[in-house]
């Protein structure tokens, strides 16, 4: 197998993988909102998300630097393929909520009829429950199920949320510093070429002055007969300091020059590894707040708190809940006999079972978290994994003669499955 049918054969086995799962994303065509619009703009990144390779200043034919960049590219690549992994799981449990939404709309009449049934009880229950209560509610329904769904994890969840939101913070200052310090680079390299340009103009000065001066002494000696050897000795005294000068000038900027390149060299790689990390984290904070319907984690927190007002009164009726939970678990019952993958889901919007129009925002919230999750594997796939993968064949292919030794670099890293 030769070395660019290593990084196929991968791409190939990825894609089968997953065929199964994604054939269903073709089916979802639902329209962008203009709510979806205007969140997508508020987290536009620009060019931070795309992944730059540049081997400038990069020398390849020195081991040490190849092997540092072939690093750097698979690190990428052992990063992207860590971010799949973490998201398949959640792709196919959303993926499998979609799957139990057309099995029972596929149900026999009979069975779905049962269904039906225990759902319109549970949503009467409720509904009587809030008319027997008859006081201003600390939150709605709505907000109280969404964090219900929780399960106990709320604190963890805030936590790791305003992780994110802190480390979103770092990254992004990160960003504008490494940006900064790439523009002072450029200016430093641009000052270098101005110096050259001054230091030539400056030998070329030199030499016709050393010319005129010799000149105007030869014609001294020669007409006037006078003594200039004193003077010659001066002038080319003076010729050889301005040549030192000037020699060391130039190597001083060219020295500049090149620590210039190489730094920048340096920071553009590092720079990739940090837009990488920003965008996940970015994707990871709008897929949080999109799944939890949320803004930011106070907001969460905000519902928590509420949550836990709500509950402490919702306690005093537990003979009503007893009823609730006979209710429930009928409609389990009723579920898991029609083979409903995923049960337990629908305890908390048994509406969507009997209403149509919830129904259909159920389902578009599925669809848009799933949509979320393959932008954020699609990214790790094609940015993150394919950009280094065709870094290095590039590489390979620009360099023959150091592609055995980028090749079994490769097949060393334990970091990406080849």
């Amino acid at each position: 197998m030769g070395f660019l049918d290593l990084f196929r054969s991968k791409k190939d086995d990825e894609d089968l993988e997953l065929s199964d799962v994604y054939e269903d994303e073709e089916k979802d065509s639902l329209e962008e909102s203009e709510k979806e619009k205007l969140h997508r703009e508020r987290h536009e990144v620009g060019d931070w998300e795309k992944v730059i390779y540049s081997r400038d200043g990069v020398n390849i034919d020195d081991a040490a630097s190849r092997r540092s960049y072939v690093q750097s590219c698979l690190t990428q690549m052992e990063e992207g393929s860590r971010q799949i992994e973490a998201l398949q799981y959640e792709y196919r449990t959303v993926t499998g909520y979609l799957h139990d939404m057309e099995l029972l709309n596929e149900l026999p009449k009979d069975e779905r009829n049962t269904i039906n049934e225990y759902a319109r009880k549970i949503y009467e229950n409720e509904e009587q429950r809030q008319q027997y209560l008859k006081r201003k509610s600390k939150m709605t329904d709505k907000e109280y199920e969404r964090v219900e769904k929780l399960q106990g994890q709320g604190s963890d969840i805030i936590n790791k949320m305003k992780e994110s939101e802190d480390y979103h913070r770092k990254i992004r200052k990160d960003l504008i510093r490494l940006d900064n310090e790439r523009q002072a680079y450029d200016y430093r390299k641009s000052e270098a070429d101005k110096a050259l340009v001054t230091n030539r103009n400056l030998s070329i000065f030199t030499v016709i002055a050393l010319v005129v001066i010799l000149i105007v002494l030869v014609s001294l000696q020669t007409v006037m007969r006078l003594d200039v050897t004193l003077a010659y000795m001066l002038v080319i005294l003076v010729a050889a300091l301005s040549i030192v000068g000037l020699y060391m000038r130039h190597g001083a900027c060219m020295q500049e020059r090149k620590t210039v390149r190489a730094a920048k060299a340096r920071l553009i790689q590092l720079q990739n590894t940090v837009k990488v990390r920003y965008v996940n984290n970015l994707n990871l904070l709008d897929y949080m707040y999109l799944k939890y319907g949320v803004e930011s984690s106070s907001q969460l927190q905000s519902m928590m708190d509420r949550y836990r007002e709500e509950r402490a009164q919702r306690i005093q009726f537990e003979e009503a809940e007893k009823q609730l939970a006979d209710d429930q678990r009928e409609l389990l019952r009723a579920l898991r006999y029609s083979q409903v993958k995923s049960p337990e889901i629908w305890l908390h919007q048994p509406e969507a079972l009997i209403n149509h129009n919830e129904e259909v925002e159920v389902r578009h919230n599925l669809i848009v978290q799933r949509q979320s999750l393959r932008k954020r594997m699609d990214y790790n796939r094609e940015m993150v994994i394919g950009g280094a993968r065709s870094e290095i064949e590039d590489l390979a292919r620009s360099y023959p003669r150091y592609a055995n030794e980028i090749l079994d670099q490769v097949a060393r890293f334990q970091g990406v499955e080849l």
